[in-house]
Order: structure tokens, then sequence, then C-alpha cells
């Protein structure tokens, strides 16, 4: 059973952003703040939607994307979205 964790967006925004420019994401802090707010643009978002559906193997339709704001959001729907391919 395949399990989304904190790390695993980590290692999504790291790549898409660079690890000296990335948001740091631990299982206490960001958690439940807007990407906006911790300076994601809408733009760096959207690239690490596409790496997510490329990791994960499903796709995350843009009205989605635009509805997850946090990193919590996130957690809990792509924990959702593994439950029902089970």
């Amino acid at each position: 059973m395949r399990v989304f964790t904190v790390a695993d967006f980590q290692k999504n925004i790291d790549a898409c952003v660079g690890v000296d420019d990335a948001v740091v994401f631990d299982d206490e802090t960001n958690l439940e703040t807007e990407f906006i707010d911790l300076g994601l643009d809408s733009l760096a978002v959207y690239e690490v939607f596409t790496r997510l559906e490329e990791d994960l193997g499903f796709p995350i339709p843009d009205e989605d994307i635009d509805n997850l704001k946090t990193l919590s959001a996130v957690l809990k729907y792509v924990e959702g979205r593994l439950a029902e391919a089970r």
C-alpha cells in the first residue's frame, strides 16, 4: 500500500524550484499555510502538480489543483485518490 508523505511532496518542490530556493516542509510546519504565502506562484504550483501526476501515476484535474492551496489539503487529496485506487 502506497502512502504519500510530506517528504514526497518536498522532493517535488525541490525538483521544481531548487533546493536552495525551496520552501521547507516538515511534519509540523507550513502544512496549513497557503502556497502563495510561502512564495510559490501559480506557475510553480502547477509545475509541482505536473511532477506529482508523473510520480503518482494519475491525473490531477486543473480545478482540483486550483482548490489545493495548502500541503495539508494536498496530503488529504492524494491519500483519498490512492485509497480509491486500492
